[in-house]
């Protein structure tokens, strides 16, 4: 175990030397998690932090526009301080890119979903769940009773009330919004999820083509259903982040909690020489990318700002 921290703690001095823009996935990454320190911690002051340092900050995330919405105050920093390094926010796991910079938040992209896009996935989850069996009880709590909350926010300027209403039919179930639909994941152990998300995704695209739509695990709770690209989201929104900023591969340095589900794309699949999670995960070469950091079965968030303190200092 000592060999392997030290092994995985050179490659993190290796990348300092090259660094130009952090990637960051979100939830259980930089946020949430079982420690109470970063349940509510605002973000933006990490990725200030970053951009200080003249490093670009870069986040995906699956989350949509709760995500979008918390990250509103840096627009503000870019109208108070004199920089001139850009921020960027990819929600919806890569659906959609905003670039922040002195300019405001400007849009990149957006490959969202219709409301008949919307019915079609809900229809398709609705008949699996009841083919499988699966009832209310079975489904995680704090997903439930997060999207209860959600529904009685204000989303104005966000979601508009017709995604909103889809949402409402079915009592925390499932949240929809303009870039992906999210349902609530049964109480299950991460493997037998996993088997839950190919079928689904088998369904989907037997009901409506090959590479319309992709599902993907976001964590124990959360399933994600959005628009499909030709690669992975994540990896199609670091693509066209890092060729308008113009970065080498080892330019790179990527994070984030679930390889084997939603960070594959941005882990594995990107195949950049510097991408670190903070959960150990299957059978894999601990002296290839990804790296499991040091001190992350202590406090695996915790592990993560350590890493990004270092890489800055």
């Amino acid at each position: 175990m000592y060999m392997q921290k030290a092994f995985v703690n050179l490659i993190l001095h290796e990348s300092r030397k090259y660094v130009k823009a952090i990637i960051l996935d979100q939830d259980g990454t930089i946020k949430g998690g079982d420690d109470p320190i970063y349940t509510n911690i605002d973000v933006s002051e990490l990725l200030r932090k970053i951009i200080r340092k003249d490093k670009y900050a870069v986040i995906i995330t699956s989350s949509g526009a709760s995500a979008l919405k918390s990250f509103a105050s840096i627009a503000d920093f870019y109208w108070q301080k004199n920089t001139f390094v850009p921020t960027y926010i990819g929600i919806g796991s890569g659906t959609a890119i905003y670039k922040f910079d002195y300019n405001g938040r400007n849009q990149i992209y957006q490959r969202g979903l219709t409301l008949e896009d919307e019915k079609a996935i809900i229809q398709t989850w609705k008949d699996l769940y009841a083919d499988l069996g699966i009832e209310d009880s079975d489904l995680q709590l704090k997903g439930i009773e997060t999207f209860k909350e959600f529904m009685i926010s204000d989303w104005t300027g966000y979601i508009s009330p017709e995604y909103i209403g889809i949402s409402k039919q079915y009592g925390g179930k499932c949240f929809t919004e303009p870039i992906k639909v999210t349902v609530v994941l049964p109480d299950w152990g991460a493997e037998r999820q996993r088997k839950l998300v190919k079928i689904l995704q088998v369904n989907l695209d037997n009901n409506y083509g090959p590479n319309k739509y992709t599902v993907k695990r976001g964590d124990d709770t959360f399933l994600h259903i959005t628009h499909s690209f030709s690669i992975d989201p994540k990896l199609f929104a670091l693509k066209v982040i890092t060729e308008e900023l113009d970065l080498q591969d080892k330019n790179i340095v990527a994070f984030g909690d679930l390889p084997l589900d939603n960070d594959r794309g941005l882990l594995v699949e990107s195949g950049l020489p510097y991408t670190f999670t903070n959960h150990e995960f299957g059978e894999h070469n601990p002296h290839k990318p990804p790296y499991v950091l040091s001190g992350s079965r202590e406090s695996p968030i915790g592990s993560v700002y350590k890493a990004i303190d270092y890489l800055l200092s």
